[in-house]
C-alpha cells in the first residue's frame, strides 16, 4: 500500500539509506544477495525505531548500468522485502519525459511510497520545460516526488526560484539537494516553505554536518551498509545541535572518504566537468565499488560495480580493511 504524498513528506528526514545492487561474479543481478542485503537492513537491532527511508536505484544503485527489466525486478525485490517497515523511495529519473513517466509509475505499482526524479540529463531544457517535465510525472502518478537536484549528473542545477515553483506542484514533496556550497544550500532551505516540501542533504554527512544547524534534518548516506552506528551518531549529533559529537563523527567517516579520494588521485586521474556547485574535493571514479567493498568486508554482499566504473584494485582491499576497524565496523572478512 503505497503511502499518500502528505505523508510520505513527513517522513522524509533522518537517514535515508543507499541501497545497493549486488552483481554475481559473472556481473550478473544477484538476486538472492539483494534479498539478503535488505534483510540484513530490516532486521538490524540498532535501527529499530530510527527515521530511515530505503533509496533504491539511485547513483549508489547503479540504475544506469542495468536494462530497465532489470531497474524493474529490483523495485519488486526491495518494496517486496521492505514490506512496509520503513519508506521505500525509487529512482525514475531518465533522459526522457515519456521515459520517466513510464518508470515512475511502474514504481507505484511495485508499492514504492515515493520516486526520485532527477532532472532531465544529456539535453538542456528551458526553465517551462523543466517545469513541464516535472508537473507531467505528477499528474502521472499520485505518490510523492522528490526532487534530485545534483549538477553533477545532469548538468543542471536549479535554483530557487525554480524550486519554489516545482514546490507548489502536487504531488512534489521532498528535494535531495546535492549542492556542496552551505551558502546555497542555506539560501534553499529559507527561500522555501517547509510545508511545501522537505529538503534533505544529497551529499551525505558531507553537508549535513553543516546544515543540520540550519534545518536540514536529514541526509543520505551508504554507511547503513558496513557503518549504521556512524550513520545513527551523526543524524542524532546534529538534531540535537551537538557540535562535538557531529565533528567527532564526521571525522571518523571520513576515514573511509578520504581513503576514497586518495585511491582516485593514486589510479584514476581524469578530467572533470563537473558543475562547480556540486564539486568535491576529488573525482570518484571508485565510488560505487568502494562502497560495495566495504560492505562485503562487513558481511554484506554486494558484489562488484559495473562498468564503466572502476573496482577496487586487490592489493588496496588490506587498507580498507583497516580503515573500517578503525571506524568501529563489524569486518568479518
Amino acid at each position: 500500500m503505497n503511502m499518500k504524498p502528505q505523508e510520505m513528506k513527513e517522513k522524509i528526514k533522518g537517514i535515508v539509506h543507499l541501497s545497493l545492487t549486488p552483481f554475481d561474479k559473472n556481473g550478473d543481478l544477484d538476486i538472492p544477495a539483494l534479498r539478503q542485503s535488505i534483510r540484513m537492513i530490516t532486521n538490524n537491532k540498532l535501527l529499530e525505531n530510527e527515521d530511515i527511508i530505503f533509496l533504491a536505484l539511485g547513483t549508489t544503485g547503479e540504475f544506469y548500468a542495468m536494462t530497465e527489466t532489470e531497474n524493474r525486478t529490483v523495485m519488486d525485490i526491495v518494496t517486496e522485502e521492505v514490506n512496509g517497515r520503513f519508506p521505500v523511495m525509487i529512482g525514475t529519473g531518465r533522459a526522457g519525459t515519456r521515459n520517466t513517466v513510464e518508470v515512475s509509475k511502474y514504481a507505484q505499482s511495485a508499492g514504492a511510497d515515493g520516486v526520485l526524479v532527477i532532472p532531465p540529463y544529456y539535453t538542456m531544457p528551458t526553465t517551462d520545460g523543466i517545469i513541464r517535465h516535472f508537473e507531467t510525472i505528477a499528474e502521472a502518478v499520485d505518490i510523492g516526488i522528490t526532487i534530485y537536484n545534483n549538477p553533477a549528473a545532469s548538468k543542471l542545477w536549479l535554483p530557487v526560484p525554480v524550486l519554489q515553483r516545482l514546490s507548489k506542484v502536487e504531488h512534489i514533496i521532498g528535494l535531495k539537494e546535492n549542492t556542496n556550497n552551505p551558502m546555497a544550500f542555506l539560501n534553499i532551505i529559507q527561500g522555501l516553505d517547509k510545508e511545501d516540501i522537505s529538503i534533505f542533504a544529497g551529499l551525505g554527512h558531507f553537508m549535513y554536518q553543516f546544515m543540520c544547524f540550519h534545518g536540514c534534518t536529514g541526509f543520505v548516506t551508504e554507511l547503513l551498509n558496513y557503518a549504521p552506528h556512524l550513520a545513527v551518531d551523526l543524524y542524532h549529533a546534529g538534531q540535537k545541535l551537538d557540535v562535538d559529537k557531529v565533528r567527532e563523527t564526521a571525522d571518523r567517516i571520513n576515514m573511509f572518504w578520504n581513503w576514497v579520494f586518495r585511491l582516485a588521485a593514486k589510479h584514476s586521474p581524469i578530467p572533470s566537468a563537473v558543475h562547480p556547485a556540486c564539486q568535491l574535493p576529488n573525482d570518484m571514479p571508485y565510488y560505487q565499488a568502494a562502497n560495495k567493498a566495504a560492505a562485503e568486508l562487513c558481511g554484506m554482499p554486494s558484489g562488484k560495480a559495473r562498468m564503466p566504473m572502476e573496482n577496487i584494485p586487490e592489493e588496496e582491499i588490506q587498507e580498507l580493511r583497516g580503515i573500517l576497524k578503525a571506524m568501529g565496523c563489524n569486518v568479518v572478512k
